[in-house]
């Protein structure tokens, strides 16, 4: 992506409202924490327990648009094997590129290597075009629910007219 398209996009998602991804903290747990904290619970301490994931490093891609985290996760439920991958989110939490867990690499690099492929061939346009449309058209409906709600308020129901 040319640098020119590039902040054209960080502009329309600044416009927004939405958060830019920066760094929080030189730990990497913290860091994905800080940065994913309030867009998704993927980083949260009881998801991490639970799926018995650690967070190995982070990364802001696309000059804050999107985050990366390298994690290594348990390939079974008695956490007898584990897998390195990343996980890609963008700035509402939502997971652009995540391997499966037969995907994961043996080694931090080789699952970077893997992300650094996604990343590479994902539209960025593209994508948050899309995720716009979309929160568009939930707010509407949203809108749609209050414009109902306040006419109900406007005119009182049959049983308060007695």
């Amino acid at each position: 992506m040319q640098a020119e398209d590039l902040a054209k996009l960080i502009d329309a998602v600044k416009a927004f409202g939405a958060r830019l991804f920066q760094s929080e903290s030189s730990d990497p747990t913290s860091n994905a924490q800080r940065n994913l904290s309030g867009r998704t619970h993927y980083v949260d301490t009881d998801t991490l327990r639970w799926h018995k994931s650690r967070v190995l490093s982070t990364a802001i891609l696309a000059d804050g648009l999107l985050f990366r985290i390298t994690e290594s996760c348990a390939l079974d439920m008695h956490n007898t094997k584990r897998g390195k991958r990343c996980v890609v989110f963008d700035v509402f939490g939502t997971t652009v590129c995540r391997p499966d867990l037969e995907s994961t690499s043996a080694t931090s690099d080789a699952a970077r290597n893997a992300s650094n492929r996604e990343v590479a061939a994902l539209d960025l346009a593209a994508h948050y075009r899309d995720a716009l449309v979309s929160k568009l058209h939930w707010f509407e409906l949203d809108a749609e629910k209050i414009r109902f709600a306040l006419a109900l308020l406007a005119t009182p129901p049959a049983y308060f007219a007695a």
